[in-house]
């Protein structure tokens, strides 16, 4: 290319870029590239870059000042750049980073020379080029493919190759939105990441749809006669939805992801008025703003039924990514729980208010007879149940010698309080045959949140977890009430801030721990017990079957679970066939109200009902 073409080019992708118009987009999130940092501190758990906040700022049109052109070496970042885009391409991180590149072209032809603009347009083009084969639903086809394809047809329509890219990156979000499930399941394994996958849906929608926020159907017509909007379906709307359900569910009070290290003041580009949340909120202001504004504690749904305030249901599990959140209710004053179980690891987030209880992976210890056996497999959902009451999962992973560990969490929504379990079993439990002489040691440990503490009580074995105020009860419902007394459970705070749950037992071994959200019964008196089982008139060991009973104040819950089998069995007068049981007990009445019944069942023909949970083995 000549000077002269040069210079012509130039002068017409900088005349295009003087001439797009921002439509309603404000003209704050405009001036500071606000769209473009969208995810970016959430993906990579730090605060933002300055390098990051001028390029944004090219990207949305916006002119640098001189101080901040002194300060931005765009060769350097140039460098950076391109060196991120030589490994393995699976970083929606990376793919945003293009698409911020790529909206940046026409304001870089003032801050690169010639052949620099031109091996940076080549890159970004070959990058969507080496996308283009990824599977139809992965996050990075939408952001690296349809979204930076849009980017460059619209920001340098002066270049036949770059207009060319329009139609195809039209089609490829149109798949994309059409595997929202898929999408979702794949964009969920890199869980800090999907704060970037909607906004990479949002700025999409802003292309196609002419820069108009939700809800003003403003309609640019070509030369077709059918307007912009006719490209953006219901398909589309509705990935938005999926992906602003997942975004707020996975929050916390201070507007961080879970599991994040950030707090508000580093996210402010997500959560200001003109924030990536806000205007994903929009898109259906029924149903989303008031979950969001529930999930940052600016409203209450107490005693608000989801259907009066549309909310989103309140427990979401996605099995081929998991990943689970229960929420007893939108409001996030009442806590939340998120649940990880990748691969061979469960990781836990637990919160209550403004604070966080427990953060970060599950370690667990086995020894049979004094040797140590390791877990031998993934961990898989084998079970999951929610209704107005109780939002339940259990996980299951096999162990070397023959074992397998079955792991429970239980929310109880109104009551405030909830447990984890684990079972350590034999991989055949439908009779009392396998090892039941051998001694099996558990060691469970759980990690508390930055700033918590463990408070054991003087003389009973439960403890509190703490930071300036105490914030859950923890009671090993397996251990001896009195701390003298001997027995096969301890629970004891570490010193690399952890819950230490350490028990013993011989054949199979059930270690329930429940945890007391409910600050008005901290001072109560309370109490627990191992129950006494029964069957056909005999009492029957631990390791066959086990129940607890939990008492605070005026308030009990009774729990069940059985190691072998399915048979009938009585326990504190209730007499019941389940593989586990949860429920109230009003001592007045003297009734139980059922909130979970879990049923390892052989009959084709039974099916949920109430709050019974019946479950294919």
């Amino acid at each position: 290319m000549t000077t002269a073409q040069w210079t012509t080019l130039r002068s017409q992708i900088l005349a295009d870029q003087a001439a797009h118009s921002p439509g309603h987009e404000s003209g704050r999130r405009k001036r500071s590239g606000s769209e473009y940092l969208w995810g970016l501190a959430s993906a990579t758990g730090t605060p933002l870059e300055e390098d990051q906040v001028l390029l944004a700022k090219l990207a949305s049109g916006a002119k640098l000042s001189p101080k901040e052109r002194r300060r931005f070496d765009v060769p350097r970042a140039l460098q950076r750049f391109q060196e991120s885009l030589s490994g393995t391409l699976d970083d929606v991180g990376v793919a945003t980073a293009a698409v911020t590149w790529a909206a940046a072209m026409p304001a870089l032809l003032n801050h690169l020379d010639e052949h620099p603009w031109w091996d940076l347009l080549g890159a970004l083009q070959e990058l969507r080029d080496r996308l283009r084969d990824g599977q139809v639903a992965d996050p990075m086809v939408l952001v690296g493919v349809a979204e930076l394809g849009l980017t460059l047809s619209q920001r340098l329509t002066a270049l036949p190759s770059c207009r060319g890219l329009h139609d195809d990156s039209i089609r490829r979000l149109r798949s994309w939105c059409e595997q929202t499930e898929a999408a979702v399941a794949i964009g969920l394994q890199q869980l800090s990441s999907i704060r970037l996958v909607l906004a990479s849906l949002l700025r999409c929608r802003e292309m196609l749809r002419g820069g108009q926020t939700p809800g003003k159907k403003k309609t640019k017509r070509g030369k077709s006669g059918r307007g912009s909007d006719a490209v953006w379906t219901a398909a589309h709307e509705a990935a938005v939805t999926e992906w602003t359900t997942w975004t707020i569910a996975l929050m916390r009070r201070d507007g961080a992801m879970a599991f994040s290290p950030l707090s508000h003041d580093d996210l402010r580009d997500d959560l200001g008025k003109h924030g990536l949340l806000a205007l994903a909120a929009a898109a259906d202001e029924e149903t989303l703003r008031p979950a969001l504004d529930a999930a940052l504690g600016r409203s209450r749904t107490k005693r608000r039924l989801a259907w009066q305030v549309h909310l989103p249901e309140s427990m979401l599990h996605d099995e081929d990514s998991g990943v689970v959140c229960m929420l007893p209710e939108w409001d996030v004053r009442r806590g939340r729980t998120v649940i990880r179980y990748a691969g061979d690891e469960t990781e836990l987030e637990v919160t209550t208010g403004k604070a966080v209880l427990m953060q970060g992976a599950i370690e667990t210890e086995l020894r049979v007879n004094g040797n140590q056996i390791r877990s031998a497999g993934d961990w898989t959902a084998t079970c999951e149940y929610t209704d107005d009451d109780v939002h339940y999962v259990e996980l299951e992973q096999p162990w070397q010698a023959g074992y397998v560990v079955q792991r429970q969490f239980m929310l109880l929504r109104e009551d405030r309080c909830g447990m984890i379990a684990d079972a350590v079993t034999w991989r055949s439990s439908t009779n009392d045959s396998g090892p039941t002489d051998l001694s099996i040691e558990h060691r469970l440990r759980l990690p508390l949140g930055d700033g918590m503490t463990c408070r054991a009580e003087e003389q009973t074995t439960e403890c509190f977890l703490c930071d300036d105020r105490p914030r859950a009860m923890v009671i090993p419902l397996s251990s001896n009430e009195w701390r003298g007394a001997n027995s096969t459970t301890t629970l004891s705070g570490t010193a690399d801030n952890h819950l230490l749950v350490a028990s013993r037992g011989a054949g199979r071994l059930y270690v329930p721990l429940w945890i007391d959200l409910s600050r008005k019964r901290f001072g109560k008196k309370r109490t627990w017990r191992q129950l006494t089982v029964g069957e056909q008139l005999r009492l029957v060991p631990p390791r066959v079957a086990a129940a607890f009973r939990f008492q605070a104040g005026s308030e009990q819950w009774l729990l069940y679970r059985s190691m072998v089998g399915r048979l009938p069995r009585t326990f504190f007068g209730k007499h019941l066939i389940a593989d586990f049981y949860a429920a109230r007990f009003d001592v007045q009445e003297e009734t139980y109200e059922d909130l979970i019944t879990v049923e390892d069942s052989d009959d084709t023909d039974s099916s949920p009902q109430g709050s019974d949970v019946n479950v294919e083995s």
